[in-house]
């Protein structure tokens, strides 16, 4: 394989890795439950129910406040903290694909950034968003019977684990003439 095509599924993996954290983040299926009523979507702030011709939202944080319910309390942590991640995630993901893309097209903009940094910054992309799913998922109080993570968990620690593969594709994969 030469260097152009390792470098171009680099920034295919680091591209899909955004695309996937993204769809997370925005994602309304973090929870799910088995015996489901009604239409119910739980995101990483709140949750939103509609039946019936009625949509309700609750925002976790505020429930929180008014009525000192523990597990509300912990699901907005937890929401807070794995979002948190998840967008520094986000952020670091846009920088690495940047640092991979630009010299592509012949630009330096990126070369004052310390070689620690171009190091560090391929696998804190992945790192991180991974990072906010599992916290997410370790700081969420026990879940009731017939609760479980959702779709939108799964899509976001696949976009962590694609995250991760751009620079172990580098490291691991040689390019002609290395």
């Amino acid at each position: 394989m030469d260097n152009d095509m390792k470098g171009k599924i680099m920034v295919g993996l680091t591209i899909a890795s955004l695309l996937f954290a993204l769809m997370a983040v925005f994602g309304g299926s973090w929870l799910s439950i088995d015996d489901d009523d009604g239409d119910v979507d739980y995101t990483l702030g709140g949750m939103k129910a509609s039946g019936e011709g009625m949509s309700v939202e609750a925002d976790y944080s505020e429930m929180c406040d008014e009525t000192d319910d523990d597990d509300m309390c912990s699901l907005a942590s937890a929401g807070t903290f794995g979002g948190l991640f998840m967008w520094l995630g986000i952020i670091v993901t846009i920088v690495a694909g940047l640092m991979m893309i630009l010299p592509m097209f012949g630009v330096d903009a990126m070369d004052s950034i310390p070689e620690i940094g171009q190091k560090i910054i391929p696998w804190a992309a992945g790192g991180l968003i991974l990072a906010g799913a599992l916290l997410w998922r370790i700081l969420l109080p026990e879940l009731e019977t017939g609760m479980g993570t959702g779709m939108s968990f799964m899509i976001a620690m696949f976009a962590g684990l694609l995250g991760l593969a751009a620079p172990l594709v580098d490291m691991f994969v040689p390019a002609d003439g290395e």
